[in-house]
């Protein structure tokens, strides 16, 4: 009897899993305020081959080169108080959204959350990301969606 109870408790456990073991998890406290002040349905031809890519700017000068790079334009960051994050990625026909942004262990982390449909198309669609986050030294700025998928280069 015994052993047909711990068996039907492991049958349970295993269950109940929802197989997200893998998957990186932030805590509330580690949550940092953040806007999307730019987005696009493209990317810029320069980043095809790259994607996905995330970089950010700390100066206006680093502004405005990752402005040119990622071919974005019409909008404008007060570089004094806050960081503007650069992201590109593609995503199935469902769509990608920002999740959430974290302080992880001095790193800047972006944690995407893409839609769970089945019947989603299977062609890439582009999208482009801004975000404004307030300044804070950080050693790199990664991507997420679940796992690393992307760090940022230091930008010069």
């Amino acid at each position: 009897m015994k052993k047909y109870i711990l068996a039907v408790f492991v049958l349970l456990l295993a269950g109940c899993s929802s197989g997200e073991g893998a998957k990186n998890k932030f805590t509330e406290q580690q949550s940092v305020p953040f806007e999307i002040v730019h987005y696009e349905e493209r990317i810029a031809p320069i980043y095809e081959s790259l994607v996905p890519h995330i970089a950010y700017a700390n100066t206006q000068s680093q502004f405005e080169l990752l402005q040119g790079r990622f071919k974005v334009d019409n909008f404008s960051v007060n570089m004094d108080k806050y960081m503007a994050v650069f992201i590109v990625t593609y995503s199935n026909g469902c769509g990608i959204a920002i999740d959430g942004v974290y302080d992880h262990d001095g790193y800047l982390a972006v944690q995407l959350l893409e839609s769970d449909k089945k019947t989603c198309d299977k062609e890439g669609v582009p999208h482009t990301f801004v975000l404004q986050v307030e300044k804070k030294k950080y050693e790199k700025v990664q991507l997420y969606n679940g796992h690393i998928i992307k760090s940022s280069a230091d930008v010069e």
